[in-house]
């Protein structure tokens, strides 16, 4: 491969490092706060990066720096490059929980976030004090585009295809149960497929779809049942449920939890429903970041005792 050696002169990893904190953190004080340089050391670098990357990098909001479509595709090979320089000169940096003041960012869906956001935030509590923990709702490729952008940290939840620069680890295999309110007029003791088949069906689907598994394992069957509604969040489903005759089809473990809280029966789906995987993914260039393997090694003891 030939190298435009007059470029790589002209590259500063100062720059890089302060390209780096722009990307994160989008406001030129903070930047300069964090690495101690004054603002217009910070401007002064901003200006030598758009010459060097021949690009705007950012505009300026009322809320801070938006990084522009280019800054966006530089971000992980240059958060990459740090690392790789910070193996170089001295391994990587240290963590020391009880004194990091250092911010994760999860994502996860309300079911990952209720079932394991509590007992972590309860580590970190007790492990970790100073850190803190910022969860979004991310699910498939928003996930993925946020890792890649280095906007997260880790993200938990059900994934079908990972792409190859992705490690992922299965915490977990959920399978189903089905929510219904007492008294529910169609419902006996047992729920059988017929009563299934026949009442209505309240969906959650993250991408607002009114089919999903279930409807894919009864079409395996030759079967169909009545979608009336989706919603986004599983809690969601589960206060729908509680104030109609809808029922849902949700994670065995969230129901066990929320059930009692809503007042709702919880029966076993009288059709066999393929389990799926809880899966953690992260970026595999973020494997050397001790902070993060420290943050891996707690949510995998908690899947370990929620198993």
């Amino acid at each position: 491969m030939d190298i435009d050696k007059n470029n790589i002169r002209r590259l500063d990893f100062s720059l890089l490092l302060i390209f780096d904190e722009l990307v994160r953190h989008k406001r030129t004080t903070v930047v300069a706060d964090r690495l101690g340089l004054s603002q217009s050391a910070v401007s002064h670098a901003l200006t030598r990066l758009r010459d060097l990357f021949d690009d705007p990098l950012f505009s300026r909001r009322p809320d801070g720096l938006t990084p522009t479509r280019r800054a966006l595709e530089l971000a992980p090979k240059v958060r990459e490059l740090m690392q790789r320089a910070q193996e170089v000169v001295g391994g990587a940096a240290a963590f020391d929980p009880a004194v990091s003041d250092r911010q994760f960012r999860l994502a996860a869906n309300d079911f990952v976030a209720t079932s394991i956001g509590p007992l972590l935030l309860e580590k970190l509590a007790t492990e970790a004090p100073a850190t803190r923990l910022v969860s979004r709702f991310a699910v498939g490729q928003a996930a993925f585009e946020a890792l890649r952008k280095h906007e997260l940290d880790l993200a938990i939840g059900r994934f079908y295809e990972i792409p190859d620069e992705f490690e992922t680890d299965i915490l977990l295999q959920e399978s189903f149960s089905v929510i219904a309110r007492h008294r529910h007029p169609r419902l006996a003791e047992t729920l059988d497929l017929a009563t299934y088949l026949d009442v209505d069906h309240l969906l959650v689907s993250f991408q607002g779809r009114l089919a999903g598994v279930v409807d894919e394992t009864l079409a395996r069957q030759g079967l169909k049942r009545r979608v009336r509604a989706s919603v986004p969040m599983f809690l969601t489903a589960f206060a729908a449920v509680a104030g109609s005759d809808l029922v849902a089809t949700v994670p065995a473990r969230l129901a066990q939890r929320f059930a009692p809280v809503f007042g709702l029966r919880v029966l076993p789906p009288p059709l066999d429903i393929d389990s799926f995987p809880v899966s953690l993914v992260r970026l595999a260039a973020t494997k050397s970041d001790p902070g993060l393997a420290w943050l891996v090694s707690r949510v995998r003891q908690i899947a370990d005792a929620l198993g």
